[in-house]
């Protein structure tokens, strides 16, 4: 018998001793474990859900459902340019802190690929980090494929949408046809990468496609989600409400800040990472070094550029000195803003657990955070009103109540905040600031004023208690403090929120300089053709494109009927009513395309259709009927004059007006 063979019966046949008093379970579980390698575990590994999915991971990563409806039979596969990575194995380490099951030193095309494999019991998911390292000297652009292959055909696949960017799809989900449905999630909310997610109909095959640079001689991550839900709705919430802090909460630091395709939560500022307790507060010392205790500062005076800014210890989760020299502080609140500046006090009083309070110099901290308290957000939303500054710092206003002053193409404008979604200071493509309506306009041009003055907003946040287990005080309300914000040092303002879309049912104006007006033409239009003036409705105008010759005011119209004509403006310039309540007068010059889904039909059609709505009320249901069946076939013409008489209507005329525009809305 070889040594190590002897070693390992000698082992099984000592414990064999201790059975009764460690259990079976236990030692053979620690027999196989130092026989086979710590940690390491054979494949299939198989883990059961909580809604008794068995889950069961491969060779190589790859994920198959098993059970009374098996959905995946090949899931969550990689590969790099279209290549798999090769697998020497049949089993993987099993890590005991996590629960990951991870596939060390795959190769794939010239990369190293390490793929951690979660199974999420309470959420019934399964999470992918697949890590990816370049060994090569030059940055690498590659294609990453992510694939799942079903065990039955796709009749209709649902993709999910960014709720932050509906044109980017994040997520893809499709039912079986007996009440199971597949969901994936391949990117975050927000992400900045975006992946391209195809799928044919009867097939059992969806992938999703990203494009990745890989700088030279480093990693990066990507995180990608597969679940089961009852159906493609269900698949489409768990997308959207998907909790992404929670989701990389026990994932490494260093891990976090490679993954390309999700944020990385709340735990972030920039490249640093916040520092905050579980049961106390801590506080890091340079060399790393942490001490445990109370904070016991009750307040934070800090000097910032924009003026000086007092935060109650009650707003403040963390603090993180920056710089080598002159550090300068910035402090972190409840809700997620960053005040950047310098503390007047040079120490820190921290409490420790033996009772000893001691005065620690800011020089010597790097970082310090308040323990977790009950009522703090899980993820920042971000969805009030906060200026961005160049340098790193996130603050919170109040609405502005004066216009604010902005220069464009149009002439000067005065836009009420309140319409304002966003406005971006620090861009890539061009010198000029972008506004962004809270219609979903986007207009460039210049904003006017050398600084704001502004309000902080504060909010209400509950004091921090003064021991792990003093009850939690009464909130506090902060804020109203005034500061200046210089133009040159914002990257971006939002006021009533991020930049949205426009619905589909809106009037968009495109022209030539990018910009994009949502709103109406307005007024009458003089259009010189080759035999004669006409006089238009601008609301009876469907399309409006430049000339096929691109003369500086030829233009094509298409009317309310798909009547087509073409000719020049006698004016300049049109009127265009946005729907945040702004006209603009805009250079035909300028004009790329003006699409109107709902335009006005003639006075003549306008009557046609009140009479039959004033027939959907007859006593007869055969006139009800004839007269829904002829505004149906009026088609869309009809949309915008039904939705302004419908208030008007009594319930059953209200009812068949809805199934009218709905069967509009399909046909087209």
């Amino acid at each position: 018998m070889k040594p190590h063979h002897r070693a390992a019966a000698l082992t099984i046949c000592s414990t064999i001793l201790l059975l009764p008093v460690l259990g079976e379970c236990q030692i053979f579980a620690r027999v196989i474990r130092n026989v086979g390698g710590a940690g390491m575990v054979p494949m299939p590994y198989s883990v059961a859900d909580s809604a008794g999915n068995q889950w069961s991971i491969y060779p190589g990563g790859w994920l198959q459902l098993q059970g009374g409806q098996p959905l995946y039979s090949q899931g969550g596969m990689i590969q790099i340019n279209g290549q798999q990575p090769g697998v020497r194995s049949n089993q993987a380490r099993l890590d005991e802190k996590t629960g990951e099951v991870v596939f060390e030193n795959l190769t794939v095309n010239g990369f190293t690929i390490t793929r951690r494999v979660l199974v999420n019991k309470e959420d019934n998911y399964v999470r992918y980090i697949d890590i990816i390292k370049n060994p090569q000297a030059a940055d690498q652009n590659i294609n990453v494929q992510v694939q799942s292959n079903l065990n039955f055909g796709i009749d209709q696949g649902t993709p999910i949408t960014d709720p932050r960017k509906k044109d980017n799809t994040i997520g893809f989900a499709t039912s079986n046809g007996n009440g199971k449905a597949v969901v994936e999630m391949y990117a975050g909310k927000g992400s900045k990468l975006v992946p391209n997610v195809t799928y044919q109909q009867g097939n059992t095959q969806v992938q999703a496609s990203m494009q990745i640079t890989v700088p030279a001689n480093k990693e990066v991550a990507i995180v990608h989600i597969h679940g089961v839900t009852a159906t493609p709705e269900q698949g489409t919430q768990f997308v959207q409400n998907f909790k992404e802090s929670k989701l990389l909460a026990s994932v490494p630091s260093d891990l976090r800040k490679s993954i390309v395709n999700f944020s990385g939560g709340q735990g972030f500022i920039g490249e640093r990472e916040l520092l905050r307790g579980d049961v106390f507060d801590v506080v890091e010392i340079r060399g790393g070094d942490q001490m445990r205790g109370t904070i016991k500062e009750p307040s934070f005076k800090l000097a910032t550029f924009y003026g000086d800014v007092e935060l109650p210890a009650s707003r403040v989760v963390g603090i993180i000195n920056v710089g080598e020299f002159r550090p300068r502080q910035l402090l972190v609140t409840t809700d997620g803003e960053i005040f950047g500046g310098r503390l007047a006090k040079e120490t820190l009083p921290l409490e420790l657990t033996t009772g000893q309070l001691t005065q620690i110099p800011l020089s010597q901290i790097t970082r310090a955070g308040y323990r977790k308290r009950p009522d703090e957000p899980e993820e920042w939303t971000f969805d009030k009103p906060f200026v961005s500054l160049r340098t790193g710092e996130r603050v919170g206003v109040e609405m502005p109540t004066t216009p604010i002053d902005v220069v464009t193409r149009y002439g000067p404008l005065k836009l009420d905040a309140k319409n304002i979604a966003t406005i971006v200071f620090q861009t890539e493509e061009h010198g000029v600031h972008e506004i962004y309506l809270t219609d979903g306009s986007k207009i460039a041009g210049l904003v006017s004023s050398p600084e704001f003055e502004m309000k902080l907003s504060g909010g209400t946040s509950s004091p921090p208690s003064s021991s792990a287990t003093e009850p939690a005080k009464p909130p506090v309300s902060t804020g109203g403090q005034i500061v200046h914000f210089p133009s040159s040092s914002i990257s971006r303002i939002q006021f009533s929120g991020p930049p949205i879309e426009a619905d589909d049912s809106s009037a968009t104006l495109s022209l030539t300089n990018d910009d994009t007006l949502v709103g109406s033409l307005t007024g009458r239009l003089k259009l010189d053709t080759a035999f004669d003036t006409l006089s238009l409705d601008a609301g009876q105008v469907r399309k409006m494109s430049r000339g096929k010759d691109g003369g500086a005011t030829d233009v094509q119209v298409t009317l309310w009927d798909q009547t087509v004509v073409s000719g020049q403006l006698e004016d300049p310039a049109v009127k265009c009513a946005l729907d945040s309540g702004v006209t603009i007068s805009v250079p035909v010059a300028l004009i790329q395309e003006y699409n109107q889904p709902q335009p006005t039909p003639a006075s003549g059609m306008v009557d046609k259709i009140k009479a039959n709505v004033a027939q959907l009320n007859a006593d007869d249901w055969k006139t009800r009927d004839r007269a829904e069946a002829e505004l149906t076939a009026m088609g869309p013409a009809v949309v915008s004059v039904l939705k302004q008489l419908r208030p008007s209507q009594p319930p059953e005329a209200q009812q068949r007006i809805d199934q009218i525009l709905a069967s509009v809305s399909k046909k087209k």
